[in-house]
């Protein structure tokens, strides 16, 4: 798709979008926008954004970004939340193929998720998933990382984190109150791992770095030994966690990027090339994925053009940055998957800078490369959600 098709479906999802939510159009007549201007890279900047803070169940504006009927929304989509705040939003059925579509292109780009026979996740199983507890103005969430999972459906999925419903009731009964327990099984970890590694299967192990990383050098430690595996055994680290908090998971230190990559190679046998990270955000239906870079030592992330642009705002005043390696606060624009709410143009929490505008120089891949390199909001860690064995194999160290 050319640069004037994306710019010309911006320009005409902005003017759906405004008359379809009034919160947006609000937003709209506010900042005195002209929507009859042709947009381009020169003043993509004036589309008016909706700051992801609106999204929050706490500020209670939630059912006003919506596109369509709130009667006609089945359930909310919410991030899993480290402040006990999530975002909330509302979805139709053609948004979420847009998102799960777009998550899939990163799979693949970067995990070699057609070639993937068996996926190892640091995550409930989706039938817990489909049952935790949530409902806002009547309506019933499930976790955005749900329907991430159900794109790999058809795989052979092994789930780490066990419900541990004795411990739920036990506690429900003597604090008069719920909360759900959650354990990781160490015994189904090792033996997926085993036979991995012993009949050379395809597979990718994703979600947690603070897990991954916390258990895999505790079992190192321990049994002073790590795996053999083939060069078809992949790593996939997505949704931050760097800092030693992702969700409800708190490790009592930062992860350093750099050592968790010599760490597991060391752990698998396995290339840096073998490691995967991606971004996305709630908020918006962009995905973006990528790949290890020795000379920045971080993961350096990619962006389609095709389907959405950035901006990245000063912190100080949110204006527009156009030099590369200068951080400033992430905005996402897509006309692309955004029919049922005000996501045409999102302001994130997440500081990022541009690496380059056009090409990776260290893959060859196009389009705008980036690293994540902080958040405005910090991470707490709270909940309805106790996880009470998180590393099985620190004990007996």
């Amino acid at each position: 798709m050319s640069n004037s098709g994306l710019f010309e479906n911006l320009r005409s999802e902005v003017i759906n979008t405004s008359k379809d939510c009034k919160f947006y159009h609000d937003i709209c007549v506010k900042e005195e926008y002209d929507f009859d201007q042709t947009v381009n890279d020169s003043n993509i900047e004036e589309i008016p954004y909706i700051n992801w803070s609106y999204f929050k169940a706490s500020n209670g504006h939630f059912t006003e970004l919506l596109r369509f009927p709130f009667q006609d929304l089945a359930y909310w989509t919410i991030s899993s939340s480290t402040s006990g705040d999530p975002s909330l939003v509302g979805r139709g059925p053609e948004d979420i193929e847009v998102f799960k579509n777009n998550y899939k292109r990163v799979f693949e780009d970067y995990s070699n998720m057609s070639q993937i026979k068996r996926l190892i996740l640091f995550a409930p199983h989706i039938r817990f998933m489909n049952r935790m507890p949530g409902e806002w103005e009547g309506k019933r969430g499930f976790l955005f990382y749900r329907d991430i999972t159900e794109i790999w459906e058809d795989y052979k999925i092994d789930y780490l984190l066990k419900f541990k419903f004795w411990k739920t009731i036990g506690y429900t009964i003597s604090h008069f109150k719920f909360k759900v327990f959650i354990e990781i099984d160490g015994k189904l970890l090792k033996k997926s791992l085993k036979q991995v590694e012993k009949q050379k299967i395809p597979a990718l192990i994703a979600n947690s770095a603070p897990l991954m990383y916390k258990n895999f050098m505790d079992y190192r430690k321990k049994k002073k030994s790590g795996y053999n595996m083939a060069e078809t055994f992949r790593v996939q680290t997505g949704g931050g966690g760097w800092s030693g908090k992702k969700g409800r998971v708190k490790l009592d230190y930062e992860i350093n990027k750099a050592e968790f990559l010599e760490n597991l190679s060391d752990f698998f046998n396995i290339p840096f090339e073998n490691f995967a990270d991606l971004y996305g955000a709630t908020e918006t239906p962009i995905a973006c994925g990528g790949h290890w870079s020795k000379k920045y030592e971080d993961f350096i992330l990619h962006l389609d053009k095709n389907n959405a642009r950035f901006i990245i705002r000063s912190i100080e005043d949110l204006e527009r940055i156009n030099e590369t390696k200068e951080p400033g606060v992430l905005e996402i624009l897509t006309p692309y998957g955004v029919k049922s709410y005000a996501g045409v143009a999102i302001l994130l929490d997440d500081i990022i800078e541009i690496l380059d505008f056009n090409k990776c120089v260290e893959c060859g891949r196009e389009g705008i490369i980036f690293r994540v390199v902080g958040k405005l909001t910090p991470d707490i860690g709270k909940g309805c959600i106790s996880f009470t064995n998180l590393f099985p194999f620190e004990k007996s160290l």
